[in-house]
């Protein structure tokens, strides 16, 4: 099994300050990591058939039922996370840490 952090977490942002064109200002979003991960397992670009859209809908809800900052998933559960990180593109700077996240999931025994 995996154990897998899905608690949101803050990003930096540079953007252009309104109140003084030309210059830019620091804020802190923050970072919805459940919904993005769920973004991700139903990108397009996987091209999912109907079985693999039910089975990664079926995922989809365990992710969203979970009430706590991690979860555990079976080997398969993660696989599947795992596999549409692997193949999706366009990842931009503030996913780092989420890509860090599935990439690193702390394997975890299970008595």
């Amino acid at each position: 099994m995996r154990k897998l952090n899905i608690g949101d977490y803050t990003v930096q942002q540079r953007i252009p300050d309104n109140m003084n064109p030309g210059h830019m200002i620091d804020i802190e979003l923050n970072y919805p990591v459940k919904d993005s991960i769920m973004a991700v397992m139903f990108r397009r670009e996987l091209q999912l058939s109907g079985a693999e859209l039910v089975r990664q809908n079926m995922l989809a809800m365990k992710l969203e039922t979970c009430k706590e900052n991690e979860i555990l998933l079976e080997d398969a559960e993660y696989d599947r996370i795992k596999s549409a990180f692997d193949k999706c593109t366009g990842f931009v700077r503030s996913d780092v840490e989420l890509v860090r996240r599935i990439n690193e999931a702390e394997v975890v025994e299970i008595k």
